[in-house]
């Protein structure tokens, strides 16, 4: 893969029942691409009016897909990435309806892209993830020493092409890995999606480039908070459904690639300890979701996609 001189670029932004937050993504994003894929995954939304309204209702490079049902956040990626590449574009920047870009996010990407030494093994590029104030928010897992991943957060200078997975959010794609490797997994529905397409890409021989210089403000749902010892904790609540999807996805990840990436494994039976741990100790419906668990462990082991069982209709992601 050898980038050209003057790329062209066209992001693809999966909604479903938007805030003010999406306008402040499309502002963000605007300038900064050659054209804007937004594929609404709720009928009768009020996507539309975020995209003809304002500072951004004069633009040409925004088009709008509004599904008549949910098909999932997989497939509906997918019908960005198809249009996208028919488009003819060079890369495909895949984007959560609450990222906000840094103003300089795309040239840094494609800054490192050019200046990269095997620019042919690039599967794809992903960002450093921060909080609206600045800090770091998601960690970046890379090789560490024997099995154990190292987890940090990357400086600002940093570009580190070790990286064991990247997140959906922010994943700078070129068309040659989509050409090569395949879209995204859409039976998944919603949860792994990302993990899934990080070991296709890492199976094929490519890698994933870490970029700190490209910047994200993404947001990780709605945090609950608990005070313990006068330390305050944050952590996510997932519903039933979530479950299921979230353990029939992993289980399939960790049965395909696991032989391939042992390190993943180690990184997901001390990922499933503390999940199981926190919704013992901190979460109610505990008999629902532990119920939920079980099945999507046993779809996983036995490679069945229900999708009933993927959410539940009106259900945000």
């Amino acid at each position: 893969m050898v980038p050209k001189i003057d790329p062209t670029v066209a992001a693809v932004v999966v909604v479903f029942d938007p805030d003010d937050r999406f306008r402040q993504l499309l502002l963000s994003l605007v300038e900064q691409v050659n054209k804007i894929w937004i594929i609404d995954n709720q009928p009768n939304s009020v996507s539309c009016n975020y995209v003809k309204g304002g500072q951004v209702q004069q633009r040409n490079n925004i088009t709008l897909v509004e599904n008549k049902k949910n098909v999932g956040l997989a497939a509906a990626q997918n019908q960005g990435i198809k249009l996208a590449l028919e488009d003819g574009v060079d890369w495909i920047l895949l984007l959560d309806q609450d990222s906000i870009l840094d103003k300089d996010f795309v040239k840094n990407m494609l800054d490192t892209a050019l200046k990269y030494k095997n620019k042919k093994n690039i599967g794809f590029l992903t960002p450093r993830h921060e909080y609206d104030d600045g800090r770091p928010s998601v960690p970046t897992y890379s090789k560490g020493l024997f099995l154990k991943p190292r987890r940090y957060h990357m400086s600002l200078a940093e570009i580190d092409d070790t990286l064991l997975f990247g997140m959906a959010s922010g994943s700078f794609i070129p068309r040659q890995t989509l050409e090569e490797v395949g879209l995204m997994r859409e039976e998944f529905w919603i949860d792994y999606i990302d993990y899934e397409f990080s070991f296709r890409v890492r199976k094929r021989g490519l890698r994933i480039l870490g970029v700190g210089g490209a910047r994200l403000n993404h947001r990780l749902g709605i945090a609950n908070y608990l005070k313990i010892l006068g330390k305050v904790l944050s952590f996510q609540v997932h519903p039933a459904f979530r479950r299921y999807t979230i353990y029939r996805n992993r289980v399939t990840v960790i049965k395909e690639y696991s032989t391939l990436f042992p390190d993943f494994l180690l990184f997901e039976i001390l990922s499933i300890a503390k999940d199981l741990l926190k919704l013992v100790l901190l979460e109610d419906q505990k008999f629902n979701k532990l119920r939920s668990i079980f099945i999507g462990t046993m779809h996983g082991m036995t490679g069945s996609f229900d999708r009933s069982s993927n959410h539940r209709e009106g259900d945000k992601y």
